[in-house]
This record gives structure tokens, C-alpha cells and sequence, in this order.
């Protein structure tokens, strides 16, 4: 029974150590639509950036950051500490340090 129980453990650490030290952040789809709703309903203007705008990019001071909209905070309270930027008709989620982590569909 100890080996069976110890399998297990290392079984469920050789998953789960890597999953939370990945860089990878998984964003739901559905909830793209409040922050698409928001630069709508706000009509801000569409920031033109001319770097590159992937995911792991960080962004200068010079880009304007948005709250995330109160309706995702509803769904994922841990989005709060997040920020949006509207970029190249693109809304990306950035973290405290400006570093897109997700690209919002």
C-alpha cells in the first residue's frame, strides 16, 4: 500500500511541479467578449504600436491600461490584479509589469 500511495504522490508532483511553474496562461474564451464589449461600450481609441505584440512582450509606459471589466472580475476574481491594452485593433492582458500574458479573443 506505501509504494502504491508513494507512486501516486510522485506521479502527482512530476505533473503538477512543472504545470505551475509554466509561463502559460490559460484565458477562457467566453470572457472575451465582456472586454471587446468594454472597448466598445468606452469607445476607446485603438492604439497603434508598431513592436512586436505577442505574448511575453513587455509594453513601454507610452500605452495606455485599462481595468479589467467588472463582469470578468465576477468570473475570475484573480484577473483584478490585471490590466488590458488595446493595441493594433487587438486587446491584450498585461500583468503589473506591462508584459502581455494573453491575447483576448
Amino acid at each position: 500500500m506505501r509504494k502504491l500511495t508513494a507512486a501516486l504522490f510522485a506521479g502527482a508532483l512530476m505533473v503538477s511541479v512543472p504545470m505551475a511553474f509554466a509561463d502559460d496562461f490559460v484565458f477562457a474564451p467566453d470572457l472575451g467578449i465582456h472586454f471587446h464589449d468594454d472597448v466598445k461600450v468606452k469607445k476607446y481609441k485603438v492604439r497603434k504600436y508598431d513592436g512586436d505584440v505577442k505574448v511575453g512582450v513587455v509594453l513601454g509606459d507610452d500605452v495606455e491600461y485599462y481595468d479589467v471589466p467588472e463582469k470578468v472580475i465576477v468570473a475570475q476574481p484573480t484577473y483584478k490584479t490585471y490590466k488590458y491594452a488595446y493595441i493594433n485593433d487587438r486587446v491584450y492582458l498585461v500583468d503589473s509589469h506591462h508584459k502581455i500574458i494573453a491575447v483576448v479573443e
